[in-house]
């Protein structure tokens, strides 16, 4: 990608525009030509709120000033509309975009908006380790992606076979999951949020009891230190910072701020939650503080990604292609 000079935004804009609640007008020559019908597609995570946030105040309209905002529900759907070029701003499983990356297609990874969120949810309460989990039946969702291959991970850190060691089954979706444990029709199932948050609301009003048993983030750090799994990313097409340049200085300000008026404004983040990515408000709520959600550019935050991707490598070599990304993939904010 040719190197490109930037147009540099104060943050004091950017601040000024998301607390109150739209991009503070600017002069049109900050700006160059605006790229329309952009398909802003967002992951199903807690971490998706802080583009949403961006999007919803109008942060990105000078840009972008026909984007739409949509949530992918698999990713094979998030593939299929990268692959299409349908979609050029998404947020994403990190390993997504580099394997796309390793496959020719010119993707990069902008930034890390979160890290490990994956639980262990039961109603079992013996249940407190992995090894509490042998022999005993655990529900997955989106089988040889990201969450089975997280569990798989940290099951081998900690001595067990997956494949011998549990009674691993499978559903499409973590909303199946979510509603499959909060049925009582399984017992035990590793969640993202907010169907983690989810299965336990939607249980409680059922009479049933589940708990959160431990965190697969927690078992990564013991074993591999630094600040955990760098789980979701924002991915961008390279067409689109090359037709758009202004884009990354208005994230570099904006996904900070966007993040800090999320927890300074709880009940609107979680209205706007419910607007945009169709989560009920107390349970996104519920939600937010297991999220982990951290704001990083890729640049910063290559060495923990490439920790990630030598782990999923080892795994299953397919994820990424068999082999890291090259240093343009990481993008600087």
């Amino acid at each position: 990608m040719a190197d490109v000079s930037f147009t540099f935004l104060s943050r004091r804009s950017v601040l000024t525009g998301l607390a109150a609640g739209a991009f503070s007008p600017l002069a049109p020559s900050a700006f160059g030509k605006p790229v329309a019908d952009v398909e802003i597609l967002c992951a199903p995570t807690v971490a998706s709120i802080v583009v949403a946030r961006l999007f919803d105040a109008g942060a990105l309209a000078p840009v972008l000033p026909e984007a739409s905002f949509h949530l992918w529900h698999d990713t094979d759907e998030l593939r299929a509309a990268t692959v299409a070029n349908r979609s050029k701003l998404f947020t994403t499983p990190t390993h997504v975009p580099a394997n796309l990356a390793n496959r020719g297609l010119p993707l990069k990874l902008l930034a890390v908006l979160g890290m490990g969120h994956l639980t262990i949810v039961s109603s079992d309460h013996t249940i407190a380790s992995l090894a509490d989990l042998a022999g005993k039946p655990v529900l997955g969702f989106f089988r040889n992606d990201m969450p089975d291959l997280v569990f798989r991970a940290v099951a081998h850190m900690e001595g067990l076979d997956p494949d011998k060691d549990f009674k691993l089954t499978y559903v499409g979706t973590p909303m199946e999951a979510a509603q499959m444990l909060a049925a009582g029709r399984a017992e035990t199932a590793i969640l993202s949020e907010p169907p983690a948050t989810v299965a336990i609301m939607m249980a409680a009003h059922q009479g049933r009891e589940l708990f959160r048993a431990f965190n697969l983030q927690d078992i990564w750090i013991k074993h591999k230190g630094g600040d955990g799994i760098p789980m979701v990313g924002l991915g961008v097409h390279e067409s689109l910072i090359e037709a758009a340049p202004e884009l990354v200085p208005l994230l570099r300000d904006g996904l900070p701020q966007a993040k800090d008026w999320v927890f300074a404004n709880r009940p609107e983040a979680a209205a706007l939650a419910e607007k945009l990515m169709h989560y009920h408000q107390p349970m996104f709520l519920g939600a937010l503080d297991h999220s982990q959600i951290k704001i990083m550019s890729a640049k910063a935050a290559r060495a923990g990604l490439e920790d990630f991707y030598k782990v999923i490598i080892a795994l299953q070599p397919a994820a990424l292609d068999g082999h890291l990304p090259d240093a343009s993939f990481y993008l600087d904010l």
